[in-house]
């Protein structure tokens, strides 16, 4: 699934899967998640397909969350 600004990444992907406690979510974010874009078969983007979206498989998800848990 891709979001539209970063911040609904947080807001509707990471952040819900932490039920509570103390997470650096933008770092979470910025590890775990990237812009992407489609392109047309000459390469040109599509208007209306770029989004943040999750890139790493769900281990990488959880060892990033447990590495910016914040106290």
């Amino acid at each position: 699934m891709r979001y539209t600004t970063r911040q609904d990444a947080i807001e509707q992907a990471i952040a819900p899967a932490l039920d509570h406690g103390n997470y650096d979510l933008e770092a979470i974010c910025d590890e775990t998640f990237e812009w992407k874009i489609d392109r047309d078969a000459q390469g040109r983007e599509l208007l209306d397909t770029g989004g943040f979206e999750q890139t790493v498989t769900d281990d990488e998800f959880w060892a990033a969350v447990a590495r910016h848990e914040t106290t």
